[in-house]
């Protein structure tokens, strides 16, 4: 199962890697070099099926020699990676980063790097620019082709193959185009949306290229949909969607044009060879080094250091290439399973940071920062809703106590209740808590029917903008759905009698008056407090005195 080697290939992936490299380093000078990754995969499609038919032609294949060779071609440089990286976050991520990593480590070593990624998309989730292992939810996805497409070749008959793979190759491209517009995650992450990518290099590889009259002209529109992808598709795109296609047609049409002048002479110039050869290290080391760099510094990289970054990526992955890759991969003694034997271990060790077992925080900052019971503290679903809940507030949002202090905001502001319950215990007072996540304190003018001004508390897209009550002893949240509001009985509001299709009228408020002054005209309560700061031009919320 030896492949005559191809030159060109070897300089495809170096064009490969510097697109995905220079996206991550300089994303606007090449807003779509991430397609760098779907070139890899044609590539991956295209040879394996070529050494796998190689081997069913001449009667030698069994399942157990290529996944050793898989394994000795993968697991190296990988291993490598893996262990650096794990040493890194030790030693400097804080406890959540770390357990992130760790079950990152153990997907990477179960082949599922890309559904861990896709499991962790949601708020509450590390940012992706701390994430070192980002990069490898690519290598799942071949990870598990190659467990996958070996048997389905080995198993069905010949003439049946190319079929197979037409069939295949549609339905998952098909599936990519219905999933695209409201589920992009997994359409980017799961192996199901990404298998004709594959599926059309292996396609390629079961067809006979007998006319190569005109292989210049299949090597130019190859070269001109890379270039396309690479400049036209951004961050900002559906993909992969129908926009993958020109990069994967692309590269189906480059790896066809063997022979032709782009192939032959500039694909398989030295250069471009040379980094071929180390593009898969390359890939590995790229991505952990710039997340570790900009850690390190503490704030975003400027143009020259992440030069250097790039610069260090090139001289490890050498290392890896020479030291690594070629004595462990392609040497004598067969590695294949020690080298299975330390991924397990590998995977073992990352159980330990995975739950929750790896270095804390000193004792004083591990109590600031815990606590002990979130619903009950922060009384999420009572007095702390989500935006776009149809629930109320609860009636234990307000206290019996008084003075009463009011906390009104979003998430940051419903923070800061534990720490007022604690502070109870030694001062009388009251709280009232009015918090919705991702809804700040703004008070906002509506002219209502009757061409009077009403006071709104609440962002105009969250679910409750509301006004308060004179009526009441405290503010009470008049709930509207889709900025109408909703019936409630005649009552008067200050001295305004109300209907049931308005809210209270309050009067304007001055200009000139603190945020402190303002509330308390609004309610009408001396002894309520607000917890807000006083009107300037920026503070904590953006609140702003109404003009």
């Amino acid at each position: 199962m030896v492949l005559r080697y191809r030159a060109d290939i070897d300089g495809l992936r170096a064009l490969a890697v510097l697109a995905v490299i220079l996206f991550h380093t300089f994303p606007n000078e090449l807003p779509g070099g991430f397609v760098g990754v779907d070139i890899f995969f044609v590539i991956s499609g295209y040879l394996i099926t070529q050494i796998i038919l190689d081997g069913l032609d001449s009667g030698n294949f069994t399942a157990a020699s290529f996944y050793a060779r898989r394994v000795r071609r993968i697991f190296p440089a990988l291993i490598t990676v893996l262990i650096a990286t794990f040493a890194f976050g030790w030693h400097y991520f804080l406890p959540m980063e770390l357990a992130s990593l760790g079950k990152n480590i153990l997907a990477s070593a179960l082949f599922s790097a890309n559904l861990m990624l896709l499991s962790e998309v949601g708020y509450f989730d590390v940012a992706a620019h701390l994430k070192p292992l980002l990069h490898l939810w690519s290598l799942g996805i071949e990870e598990q082709f190659y467990l996958v497409w070996p048997l389905l070749l080995w198993s069905l008959p010949r003439r049946r193959l190319l079929l197979a793979t037409g069939i295949i190759l549609s339905a998952s491209f098909a599936l990519n185009i219905v999933m695209i517009a409201h589920h992009p995650s997994e359409t980017f992450y799961l192996p199901f949306t990404r298998a004709w990518e594959l599926m059309a290099g292996a396609a390629l590889a079961q067809i006979s290229r007998k006319d190569e009259r005109r292989h210049d002209l299949f090597a130019a529109v190859g070269i001109a949909a890379i270039a396309i992808s690479f400049f036209l598709i951004n961050t900002k795109t559906l993909f992969p969607g129908w926009a993958a296609a020109v990069p994967v047609v692309g590269t189906v049409f480059l790896i066809r044009s063997e022979g032709s002048f782009l192939n032959r002479v500039v694909l398989s110039n030295r250069a471009a060879v040379n980094i071929g050869v180390i593009s898969y290290p390359l890939y590995l080391w790229h991505w952990p080094l710039l997340v570790f760099a900009e850690l390190l510094k503490f704030r975003p990289l400027t143009d020259l250091e992440r030069g250097l970054v790039i610069a260090l990526t090139f001289f490890l992955a050498w290392l890896t290439c020479k030291f690594v890759e070629r004595p462990i991969g392609f040497g004598r003694v067969l590695f294949a399973k020690p080298l299975v034997a330390c991924m397990a271990a590998l995977a073992v060790a990352a159980l330990v940071p995975a739950l929750g077992y790896g270095p804390t925080l000193p004792d004083p900052i591990s109590r600031m920062i815990t606590v002990l019971n979130p619903q009950e503290g922060l009384r999420v679903g009572e007095c702390m809703l989500s935006d776009g809940a149809m629930v109320e507030f609860s009636p234990s949002c307000v206290d019996q106590k008084r003075p009463l202090v009011a906390i009104w905001g979003d998430s940051t502001a419903a923070a800061l209740v534990p720490g007022f319950r604690s502070l109870q215990a030694s001062r009388n007072f009251g709280i009232a808590q009015f918090t919705v996540s991702s809804c700040p304190p703004l008070l906002i003018r509506w002219r209502g029917a009757i061409g009077r001004q009403l006071i709104f508390m609440g962002a105009p897209r969250c679910y409750f903008p509301a006004a308060f009550n004179l009526d009441w002893l405290w503010p009470t949240l008049i709930s509207v759905r889709r900025n109408r509001p909703s019936p409630m009985p005649t009552r008067r509001c200050g001295s305004v009698r109300t209907t049931p299709s308005h809210y209270c009228i309050l009067p304007r408020p001055s200009a000139s008056a603190s945020c402190r002054t303002m509330g308390r005209r609004l309610y009408g309560l001396s002894e309520l407090k607000l917890l807000l700061p006083r009107c300037r031009s920026q503070n904590l919320y953006g609140l702003r005195c109404l003009p």
